[in-house]
């Protein structure tokens, strides 16, 4: 009898293989989600339990037959992790993908957790400063918040992601970036932009490449999630980045159909909103210790269409949505984000009162903006107070438009548009010379009092930049 299986271990036999589906008769002691081991060497995960037996996800590329013999492993199946895994880009399995060589573990981390209950949960009142201006200011997201990243292809939601994820690696967080069936070069141009950014030794990377594993695939988030809650358990703030959702589903739905279970719309099985909604409730903030995770998920709107199967599920089991509109992009403005359809439903009570009313203010002006700008359409003369919404909507959208290698931080952003509302309008004002001069007067990695951030816009205010 091969090693891998002892003689007096409890087996099971395989019936049939298809694809990466094996049905074996039942294997008494194996729970869903344990790992079992096949005669010659190969792994597989239980996934659903039926009368006639076992179906088993494969787990590795060694050949199964028909006839052979399969044992328990472990009745849940696990990731290895440790501190270790910092820096490295791994796949859903735990073996690395960077050409570094062995990882070294301390402890296992199941993929298949419950989510912490409502008695474990702190409230979440902290903002999470992304170095964003539109999000820190008009969207902001809290630590422990679940939040949808929506928009069509190329629209900006992974330039987007990557700024945040570089933004929280340079604050100190565990980043943890979950690539889900996305090609070769993409994950190497990531990868690229990370070192570039001297945030890679802080940034753990689970991949999985298109046209791969379809199991390893479906196990990315599980994995992703498993190594961030090691590091949720080590007294450390986390960032989760699913990228994406969508190919997560696709997936999911793949493997759904190869097990015969019944499809519902769009031919999604009916427990795809639980299993993805499952992974999100995750996210939190732990009243013992004090400690978050948050989570940033993006999804495909096909052609900004966002009342799809998969968009109104993303957005009905997040706390809110950041959408990137290529319309918008088109216009010119970065990040492309479409106002009237983003929303984070608990971003206001984590900013201060200061901030609360400054992006209250901000929206007025912008929709004035834009009902000035409907204005100029019909007609070609307008009073001055037209022309001074025009004015200020004209510089604060310059003044939220940002490429992806700039960061702001909060009392930066504060001072740039206090002068921009301050000055109505009223003569010219030079957004980008506005920009640099904050940034050299206010560091990013220096602490900022209201006082210095009162002080610098009295003083531009008065004598120009």
């Amino acid at each position: 009898m091969p090693k891998t299986i002892s003689a007096a271990k409890v087996t099971a036999e395989v019936v049939a293989v298809h694809e990466c589906i094996v049905l074996t008769t039942p294997l008494k002691g194996a729970p869903v989600f344990s790992e079992v081991a096949f005669a010659g060497g190969a792994k597989g995960i239980v996934w659903q339990i039926d009368a006639d037996g076992l179906e088993i996800l494969l787990l590795s590329n060694q050949t199964v037959r028909a006839g052979e013999l399969v044992s328990l492993q472990s009745k849940e199946i696990s990731l290895p992790v440790g501190k270790g895994i910092v820096g490295r880009v791994i796949d859903p399995l735990g073996k690395p993908l960077d050409g570094k060589g062995y990882i070294a573990s301390t402890t296992d981390a199941p993929y298949f957790r419950s989510a912490p209950n409502f008695q474990q949960r702190d409230d979440l009142n902290e903002q999470l400063i992304t170095g964003v201006s539109y999000v820190d200011t008009l969207l902001p997201i809290v630590k422990g918040q679940r939040i949808a990243i929506m928009g069509d292809s190329k629209s900006g939601k992974t330039s987007f992601m990557t700024q945040v994820a570089i933004a929280q690696a340079k604050s100190g967080k565990s980043v943890v970036y979950v690539l889900i069936a996305k090609r070769r070069i993409e994950v190497n141009r990531l990868v690229e932009v990370f070192k570039h950014a001297g945030v890679m030794q802080h940034i753990t990377l689970v991949v999985t490449v298109a046209g791969e594993s379809l199991p390893l695939g479906v196990l990315a988030p599980y994995a992703g999630c498993a190594v961030a809650e090691y590091f949720w358990s080590q007294k450390k703030d986390v960032v989760v980045l699913y990228d994406d959702f969508s190919n997560f589903a696709k997936l999911y739905r793949e493997m759904s159909l190869l097990l015969r279970n019944n499809a519902g719309r769009e031919a999604y099985p009916g427990d795809m909103f639980h299993v993805q909604s499952a992974l999100l409730e995750r996210a939190g903030k732990l009243k013992a210790t004090g400690f978050s995770q948050t989570i940033l998920v993006a999804g495909a709107t096909p052609n900004n269409d966002l009342t799809g199967y998969q968009s109104t599920s993303l957005i009905s089991m997040t706390d809110g949505q950041i959408v990137f509109d290529t319309e918008v992009l088109r216009r010119g403005v970065m990040p492309a984000i479409n106002i009237n359809l983003s929303v984070s439903r608990i971003g206001g009570r984590s900013q201060n009162p200061t901030m609360q009313q400054l992006s209250a203010k901000i929206m007025q002006e912008l929709s004035n903006y834009r009902s000035a700008e409907e204005y100029t359409r019909f007609s070609d003369q307008m009073s001055d107070y037209a022309q001074q919404e025009l004015a200020v909507g004209h510089q604060l959208t310059e003044v939220l438009s940002q490429e992806p290698n700039d960061f702001f931080s909060l009392p930066q952003q504060r001072a740039i548009i206090e002068v921009v509302l301050e000055q109505e309008g009223k003569g010219q004002l030079d957004i980008e010379k506005l920009k640099k001069t904050v940034q050299k007067k206010l560091p990013i990695h220096k602490p900022q009092s209201d006082d210095a951030v009162t002080s610098l816009i009295a003083k531009i205010l008065k004598e120009g930049v």
